[in-house]
């Protein structure tokens, strides 16, 4: 076990890894796909979701393997995961039993990850897994793509209050890390496997502002992001006033890290040079 391994198994309170109860896991080093979907008490909407992204993929991608990572789940999640993972052999578990966030989920993901593209996206179908291929595609040329409300072939449903909430963030985000992005926080993105990897190895932030810390280390490191459309239907959800000050004290640590202590640029700038 590898000291990054180590490091997940102590912060997310013993991340078990269910690989072992079937035999046909797909088991070579690298495969050319990662789909990563964090969940959360999402026992309705999983089977959809996997049936959905393997009925996409098996036609047209040889190696691939979806990664999910159940976050806490107190409902039938695991179960229906665990079940699934044994008929399944591009299917990947890990699990630990306190919710951490989904920006916590992610990483683990990718850190778990063997693809050399990268693919994660929500597991409350929110948003429509149709178009991965086309973002897996886009990936050949460019470093990031990420799904975008604001593209002008976007079919977005969203409560007035959302999009106040969503727009109001997005000009803070613009403001604090000066990261020219019209949309960071919806739930599909993709991108360069050892990009996301080496990217995802110095951030910080658990909960709903990791889109941002991730974008603003991919711009600080010149890398090409491109929006691209995407079908979202957002419900009515309400978010708690200790939710978005936890958003703000996060966005608001990223920016001092990224402008004031140069954090991330030391971070990557000490690693070693095959990473």
């Amino acid at each position: 076990m590898n000291s990054t391994d180590s490091h997940f198994l102590i912060q997310s309170q013993y991340l078990m890894d269910y690989d072992h109860l079937h035999e046909n896991t797909t088991q070579t080093n690298q495969v050319y796909a990662s789909i990563i979907i964090p969940v959360y008490n999402q026992e309705k909407n999983i089977p959809y979701l996997l049936e959905k992204i393997k009925e996409i993929l098996t036609a047209t991608i040889q190696t691939y393997e979806v990664i999910v990572v159940n976050d806490g789940s107190y409902d039938n999640t695991l179960s229906i995961l665990i079940n699934q993972h044994k008929f399944n052999p591009h299917l990947r578990v890990f699990s630990y039993a306190e919710n951490r966030g989904k920006g916590f989920a992610v990483k683990i993901g990718v850190s778990k990850s063997r693809g050399s593209v990268i693919l994660f996206i929500d597991g409350d179908l929110n948003v429509s897994p149709d178009k991965i291929l086309d973002y897996l595609n886009e990936v050949k040329d460019n470093d990031i793509v990420i799904a975008s409300k604001r593209h002008a072939l976007s079919k977005v449903t969203i409560p007035t209050s959302r999009n106040f909430l969503s727009r109001t963030f997005n000009l803070l985000v613009r403001l604090s890390t000066g990261i020219n992005i019209k949309d960071t926080q919806s739930g599909l993105k993709a991108g360069n496997g050892d990009s996301l990897r080496k990217i995802f190895s110095v951030m910080l932030v658990k909960r709903y502002a990791f889109d941002v810390e991730l974008l603003s280390i991919a711009t600080m490191l010149k890398l090409r992001i491109k929006e691209m459309p995407v079908d979202i239907k957002l419900s009515n959800k309400f978010f708690y006033v200790d939710e978005i000050m936890r958003m703000l004290l996060d966005l608001a640590s990223i920016s001092y890290r990224l402008k004031i202590k140069k954090w991330y640029q030391k971070q990557l700038s000490s690693e070693p040079k095959e990473v």
